[in-house]
């Protein structure tokens, strides 16, 4: 049995990182306790509005992704268990390797004979580093658990939530963000 409905898969260029899920469909995810990210509001970021035919040039860079944007993306910051994936974590770190994708799941958890594992909430952060791992000692039961606090800067975000109507699962509108060609990593 599972002991958590969050799973990440993490791809680098040499390809998944392995991790040892234990819900069926799941087993080759990193079970995750938790994670958090945001984006903060920038108002040093210069207002792109002002000047002649600003409306127009804006938007049409805004479209390519070449506009300042007065917002900046925080890091990803997410806690597991030490587990086999921890090593390849540790040597992206030590040695600079790109995470290609990073993606979360948070399973719905069904009632009324539907199957617990169907995606609810999906976080898709690409083109990043992992910049930070942490490894903490915690009590469990009568020994300790060793945990870890992994952080990981990234230059665009997808994240969608799906909420079942019916029959199908239907998205919502995916929140999209990539960071301006000018600011590496979400960071102004």
């Amino acid at each position: 049995m599972a002991w958590s409905n969050i799973f990440l898969q993490l791809i680098t260029p040499a390809g998944p990182v392995i991790g040892e899920g234990l819900l069926e469909g799941w087993q080759t995810s990193i079970e995750l306790t938790g994670f958090k990210w945001g984006m903060k509001y920038n108002p040093e970021a210069k207002d792109p509005s002002k000047g002649i035919g600003s409306a127009v040039g804006n938007a049409l860079l805004a479209l390519v992704g070449g506009a300042e944007k007065n917002v900046a993306m925080e890091e990803l910051e997410f806690e597991k268990r030490f587990d086999i994936s921890s090593a390849m974590m540790h040597t992206c770190l030590d040695n600079h390797i790109p995470i290609i994708s990073a993606s979360i799941t948070v399973l719905n958890i069904k009632h009324h004979g539907r199957a617990i594992h169907e995606p609810g909430f999906v976080l898709v952060a690409a083109d990043g580093h992992i910049t930070d791992v942490d490894l903490s000692m915690t009590p469990s039961g009568s020994g300790v658990e060793v945990k870890e606090t992994v952080k990981l800067k990234f230059n665009s975000i997808v994240i969608t939530y799906l909420k079942r109507v019916g029959k199908d699962n239907l998205p919502t509108n995916p929140f999209t963000y990539t960071a301006p060609k000018n600011v590496k990593f979400g960071v102004t």
